[in-house]
């Protein structure tokens, strides 16, 4: 499991730091299949059955249907790269990787002492990932790079509720992804509208949207 999350990691920096949204994509796919790989070891360990739906609805959801919409938007746009990030394609990268490995250092023995599993290096790459998604909030002003931001620090939110709260009914599980499917759809449905009104995903030039 914990080789598992460290492919995680590794994968979360390639979401945020590849500038071809299909390779960013595609990095984001390896990364759920990565989780949905968590969630059917655990369910193996602990003889935590709900974990093998949490694996199946997973699967579906994240690793094909989100991925699908985004594809098709990319498709759809006729956009490949994104626009230059805030600090350049080289310092934000570093930038998000050392902030999110700090907070993680720091916030996992917290949440060590909740966790069912008895993880410090899971409960790590969980902090780290959620925190990677928030930095490419921050960081990235590309539309699709901040769905995909989203994306992550949601796969950081499914992580943790595996880890501390393996024994939760599957409804918690999909009660959790349709909102976030339902969130990712309106963000499309934004990026779509932005760039047919701006002619670009790049979010800093709307300046009639600020304050």
């Amino acid at each position: 499991m914990e080789i598992l999350v460290i492919l995680m990691m590794i994968s979360s920096l390639f979401v945020f730091g590849f500038r071809s949204f299909r390779l960013s994509i595609f990095s984001y796919i390896l990364q759920t299949i990565f989780l949905v790989s968590i969630f059917v070891s655990l369910a193996l360990t602990y003889d935590a059955k709900e974990l093998f739906s949490w694996a199946i609805i997973a699967f579906f959801t994240k690793v094909l249907f989100v991925p699908f919409i985004l594809l098709f938007l990319v498709k759809k746009l006729g956009v490949a790269y994104e626009v230059e990030p805030v600090g350049g394609f080289l310092v934000s990268p570093l930038i998000a990787f050392a902030f999110a490995i700090g907070s993680a250092m720091i916030m996992a023995p917290v949440l060590l002492e909740f966790s069912l599993i008895k993880s410090e290096t899971a409960l790590i790459g969980t902090i780290f990932i959620f925190m990677v998604g928030v930095f490419g909030f921050i960081l990235r002003n590309s539309f699709i790079k901040q769905i995909l931001s989203y994306c992550l620090f949601e796969n950081g939110i499914h992580l943790s509720l595996a880890l501390t709260a393996y024994n939760s009914h599957v409804l918690v599980e999909l009660g959790v992804l349709s909102d976030a499917i339902f969130a990712i759809i309106i963000m499309s449905i934004l990026a779509f509208r932005y760039y047919k009104i701006y002619g670009t995903l790049d979010t800093s030039i709307a300046d009639n949207l600020k304050g």
